[in-house]
């Protein structure tokens, strides 16, 4: 008996172990192998896909706000390019299935609007790619006669070759080749020859031509800034994050800069020849961002939150974050850094309107999240710090940090819980939970309210800072253009905004350049500009719109009344 009982064991232990080999074979063998080679002489690419099983198309998974048909070359006696709605796909001719296809392109360093740029370029040839423009998986075959997983593969793996190149991502240096299982929302990958600068911290692709001052700077800062987050929150990361920094447009008469995060990485451009005269504001505008990216590895990658309706903790949670850095290592002072958090409680009730903080990215106002979350993320730090002056924002991120551990998500109500533990009450919490869940609120009366009985006393002054006289001034043509076209588009420069074409709204049925207000000027001189314009509204009278030499541009009706300017909100500290 006891023989039968092992041999039945051993029969079943042999069946599993089968079974279990033959779905991770099943599984390996499902998916897509993509194969991208890059020729850095005529910075170009090849990809050439291995499909799992024979299908007669391909889907290319993201929509990318670009064309692929006129960047991407596919062999036309095969292949065709095709829609299904916005998915854009390569379809065989014939009808016939295929197990391979190859593209070829040029880099395509072009601005795609609200996504990744293509290809990023430094100044000595070597390049940056967005992997998942190259992805494909959109869930266009259903049918699990043609796969028997209902989709075209499980899983996808990267394999790069650049020849006598180094290939950087991820935390991963190599030479000549690499591989990588596509995860989220992908990643930028470099070709190259620069040599990558790596600590224990980060591993860094810095541009030859980068200012030196600026990565002198950068070098010193920067791999504190992982030290003192990790410090501060108590969790350290669990990944080598990437800097791919980069100087485009070295002979531009100007300095700007640009960038954003992935998983794992900060990609960071500057752009202009006035980078390279030293400026320590512009190193500190260059840093902040700097911070602000880095400490979504922490609220945004290592955990990560659940309702994006609620933006304000890690978009304004970062610039909390960063705002303290930059005091920590003494790049700007206390004084200058409690400006920093009046500008952003000031933007965020002159701009974010009637309707709830949630109900922002509806409205396309995306920067109310990162102002208004900054001003809470203060009124969060004094209100620890009257319990506790040992405390301060950065525990109440750990709190909801150490709280999920587990899972790593987070969400609204977690912060109002480790808030109302450390602060010892619920007054605060339930002020934010209203503010960013009501509408019709008055928003700088509830902004004021935070600070109310803390070492910070918030003051209405009359004495207003140029950005907020710019504010006003705008202001006119935004209810202007509101009110004739129900739509508003325009930009400001350092004097002038400039109005864009509305079709079917005669009033900006051109584009204006609009310097002057009745003889006011319209950004310089905002607040009288807005005030006129506002008498102009108490009759339904015309407002006149001039250009820089004050000739008449328009003569429009005001539709409706507007609010009356309001004063601006400053704080006074008293930070130990």
């Amino acid at each position: 008996m006891k023989y039968q009982q092992n041999l039945v064991y051993s029969i079943f232990l042999a069946l599993l172990i089968f079974l279990l080999a033959s779905t991770e074979a099943s599984d390996k063998d499902l998916q897509l192998q993509v194969h991208v080679h890059y020729q850095q002489d005529s910075d170009s690419w090849e990809a050439n896909y291995e499909l799992p099983i024979a299908v007669d198309h391909i889907a290319f998974s993201r929509l990318g706000n670009f064309d692929r048909s006129m960047l991407y070359k596919i062999d036309e006696s095969r292949f065709k390019w095709d829609k299904k709605g916005d998915i854009q796909l390569i379809r065989s001719i014939d009808g016939k299935k295929f197990t391979s296809v190859n593209i070829h392109f040029s880099s395509y360093y072009d601005f795609i609007p609200k996504d990744y740029t293509h290809n990023i370029k430094y100044s000595d040839g070597s390049v940056l790619l967005y992997t998942n423009y190259l992805a494909l998986g959109a869930n266009v075959i259903e049918d699990k006669s043609i796969s028997p997983i209902g989709v075209s593969f499980k899983g996808t793996k990267f394999h790069f070759y650049g020849p006598n190149q180094n290939i950087v991502f991820l935390g991963k240096s190599a030479k000549n080749r690499a591989f990588w299982n596509l995860e989220g929302e992908g990643t930028y990958i470099y070709f190259g020859n620069i040599q990558p600068i790596e600590n224990d911290n980060m591993i860094a692709v810095v541009d030859p031509a980068l200012p030196k001052w600026a990565w002198n700077q950068t070098q010193q800062y920067f791999p504190k800034l992982f030290d003192y987050y990790q410090s501060k929150t108590g969790h350290s990361l669990s990944f080598k994050p990437v800097v791919f920094f980069n100087y485009d447009q070295v002979d531009g008469d100007y300095s700007n800069y640009s960038g954003g995060t992935l998983d794992g990485l900060v990609q960071l451009t500057i752009s202009g020849k006035r980078w390279n005269l030293e400026n320590q504001d512009k190193f500190n505008s260059l840093f902040h961002f700097l911070a602000h990216e880095a400490a979504h590895f922490w609220n945004g990658q290592m955990f990560s939150i659940e309702d994006q309706n609620h933006a304000w903790m890690h978009e304004g949670g970062a610039d909390t974050f960063a705002n303290f850095a930059m005091m920590e290592f003494g790049l700007i002072n206390d004084e200058q850094m409690l400006l920093k958090f009046e500008d952003a409680a000031n933007n965020c009730f002159l701009k974010k309107g009637n309707e709830s903080l949630q109900q922002s990215a509806q409205f396309r106002r995306y920067r109310n999240y990162y102002d208004c979350g900054a001003a809470m993320g203060l009124a969060t730090h004094v209100a620890v710090k009257a319990k506790d002056s040992s405390k301060t924002v950065f525990d109440v991120w750990k709190h909801v940090f150490d709280a999920n551990s587990k899972d790593r998500t987070y969400n609204q109500e977690d912060y109002f819980d480790a808030l109302n533990r450390l602060a010892g009450s619920e007054k605060l919490s339930l002020a934010f939970e209203n503010f960013s869940t009501i509408s019709d609120l008055d928003n700088q009366m509830e902004i004021a309210s935070w600070f109310k009985q803390t070492e910070i006393s918030p003051e209405y002054s009359e004495d207003y800072p140029n950005s907020v006289l710019k504010h006003w001034g705008k202001q006119v043509i935004h209810n202007l253009m509101k009110s004739h076209c129900k739509s508003v588009s325009f930009s400001s420069n350092d004097d002038y905004i400039k109005t864009y074409p509305i079709e079917g709204c005669s009033s900006f049925e051109q584009t204006m350049e609009v310097q002057f207000v009745d003889g006011l000027e319209i950004l310089h001189d905002g607040l009288n500009a807005y005030d006129s314009f506002k008498a102009k509204c108490e009759n339904a009278a015309r407002v006149t719109l001039q250009d820089s030499n004050k000739v008449v541009v328009a003569k429009l009706k005001c539709l409706e009344k507007v609010q009356n300017a309001k004063p601006y909100l400053k704080f006074h500290p008293q930070f130990e």
